[in-house]
């Protein structure tokens, strides 16, 4: 017999899948890690697991431990949600999500529907106004307009576990077991490949993903020609790029976020250091891209119609910048990115509509 008892068995050890049409024409090989194929559907469940599996032994900022009975918190309107709401379901917790109230869209929104399908306890993030007063919105939110929002969410995340006893807020954008569960990833890729790779590199976002593919190849002695980021312009990212291709030294994190929560008392985010400043500090990524929505789901369509792999924006992106660094790099290298998560969670906000070759 040959079965598994916990759907968490059934994360990680995805494909690693050479692209046959996209980029054949480039002479460089481009792999893509099929981490859509995770239980949830993203790449979000080996953080899932991880974050959970530090809070049941205690391993958090604040060393607060998850009892059997407890709950975990998150603020989330993207991957995270589903996923987390899987593992809670699977090992038994309770979980509720703060969901960012300027992303919502009156129920509708696929990703919404997904993590609900799980049974977790949902809400609406509280109004910035809440927190701040309308002066300090209006100066702290000239640079991004959506930050008070999403740290609304955040301290929403905060106040739970300060006053009760039995919840544990995991935050992605400061937990370590997010970082170690990507290098997981860069174990596999290197397995995969030999430890062939010449290039490697994802989305941005909040750094805990690409900076764990980086240092888990370093750990394992390899190190590519390039490591690259991609930032989907109108992502929630918090690396600030001035143009579109950014050499290290020329993207930066964005100190807004910081200036926010110190208004708001958002205690972890001031005292503590986020994953992307980790990764900036550490020298990842080589290079840094911007791309725009519209040429994000132009390869995400030609992922699904050319390659059978059914994905969303995000990783028609990484694709994107994937095949570029091909063409950089010349025949016979081998650039790896990723395929983040499945198209369903994006069927309210985009069409499937046919490319034009």
């Amino acid at each position: 017999m040959n079965y598994i008892n916990s759907i968490t068995s059934a994360i990680g050890n995805t494909p690693l899948l050479k692209l046959n049409k996209i980029g054949k024409d480039v002479g460089a090989n481009i792999f893509v890690k099929l981490e859509h194929l995770n239980p949830s559907g993203s790449y979000k469940d080996r953080m899932a697991y991880s974050m959970i599996q530090a809070a049941e032994r205690g391993d958090t900022w604040n060393h607060r431990k998850l009892p059997d009975d407890g709950t975990v918190v998150e603020a989330s309107a993207g991957n995270t949600a589903p996923a987390l709401a899987m593992v809670c379901a699977a090992k038994g917790y309770k979980a509720r999500f703060v969901l960012y109230r300027y992303q919502m869209k009156g129920g509708t929104d696929s990703r919404m529907q997904i993590t609900q399908a799980f049974g977790p306890d949902v809400a609406i993030s509280s109004d910035p106004c809440k927190y701040l007063t309308a002066e300090q919105i209006e100066v702290l939110s000239k640079e991004e307009p959506d930050i008070p929002h999403v740290l609304a969410a955040k301290m929403d995340c905060q106040l739970m576990e300060d006053n009760e006893e039995k919840t544990v807020w995991v935050d992605q954008i400061y937990n370590m077991a997010n970082f170690e569960a990507q290098k997981n990833m860069a174990r596999e890729i290197y397995e995969q490949l030999d430890g062939q790779i010449d290039a490697i590199g994802c989305s941005a976002a909040s750094g805990g993903t690409l900076y764990g593919l980086c240092e888990g190849l370093s750990e394992l002695g390899v190190h590519p020609e390039m490591t690259f980021g991609v930032v989907p312009d109108g992502s929630e990212c918090y690396l600030r790029l001035p143009k579109k291709e950014c050499n290290q030294g020329e993207f930066v994190v964005s100190n807004v976020r910081s200036k926010v929560a110190e208004a708001m008392g958002l205690n972890k985010w001031v005292t503590e250091e986020s994953l992307i400043h980790k990764m900036v500090e550490a020298g990842y990524p080589d290079k840094c891209f911007l791309v725009s929505d519209e040429d994000a789901r132009l390869m995400a369509n030609r992922l699904c119609q050319e390659e059978g792999i059914f994905c969303g924006m995000s990783s028609g992106a990484n694709v994107l910048i994937a095949l570029e660094i091909a063409k950089r790099l010349g025949p016979g290298k081998n650039v790896v990115t990723v395929i983040v998560d499945r198209r369903d969670r994006y069927l309210s906000e985009s069409p499937h509509e046919k490319y034009v070759i």
